[in-house]
């Protein structure tokens, strides 16, 4: 979690590797910097929370550069650690548990392996031509979006084979034939468990919408 509080050193270093870059528009040189800094840092606080305040993060800043910090590194770091790394996977795991639970008790027609993978077969397809192993190749359109209805990949027309992607693909796609249609709400112990990736926080329930094109079945040995 240094990374969070070394921002502005490794945005410095970044800049410096630039060369014949003007100053920013009707900024001097130094406003230039201290603006870009505040670009880079904003940019960087955006996505990793954007509800923070950003009149208490002006304070830490001026509070560091005048040497009034009310928290010294140290204790800023394990803090960050423990927020980020415990606190937050924490909290989005009673969220995730408590929207899967909502999921299961008010769609009927939603089962649940033993694995705890939550599915919804829309369409069963050609049961003679489903994936069985994992080196199959599938041929699929997808949507993915998080418990709170934000779409964060979605592709059509993509080949991969099933031992590529997550547990809970791996389990729905078996369970569906060939041209058919899949609902699939993945707890995170069968998606990305306690590692972000992007707009995925940290044991994030996931919700895929998959349409099964094609399947190759892998090759005979």
């Amino acid at each position: 979690m240094k990374k969070i509080v070394l921002l502005a050193l490794a945005a410095v270093v970044g800049f410096s590797s630039c060369t014949g870059t003007k100053s920013i528009k009707n900024f001097t040189e130094k406003d230039s910097v201290a603006y870009a800094l505040g670009t880079d840092l904003g940019a960087y606080l955006r996505n990793l929370d954007s509800t923070l305040n950003l009149n208490v993060v002006q304070q830490g800043i001026v509070d560091a550069v005048n040497g009034e910090e009310k928290i010294n590194k140290e204790d800023a770091y394990a803090f960050l650690n423990e927020y980020f790394m415990v606190r937050i996977p924490q909290r989005n795991l009673e969220e995730s548990t408590k929207f899967l639970e909502k999921v299961a008790a008010e769609n009927e027609n939603v089962k649940a392996t033993a694995s705890g993978l939550l599915y919804e077969v829309v369409e069963m397809g050609d049961t003679t031509a489903m994936p069985t192993d994992l080196s199959d190749e599938v041929f699929v359109n997808y949507k993915g979006t998080l418990k709170d209805g934000v779409v964060f990949d979605q592709n059509d027309s993509i080949r991969f084979r099933l031992g590529q992607v997550v547990q809970g693909w791996q389990e729905g796609l078996q369970l569906v034939g060939k041209g058919g249609k899949i609902n699939l709400w993945i707890p995170p112990h069968l998606g990305y468990g306690s590692q972000a990736r992007g707009k995925i926080k940290a044991n994030d329930a996931l919700v895929f919408e998959v349409e099964l094109l094609d399947v190759t079945p892998a090759p005979t040995k």
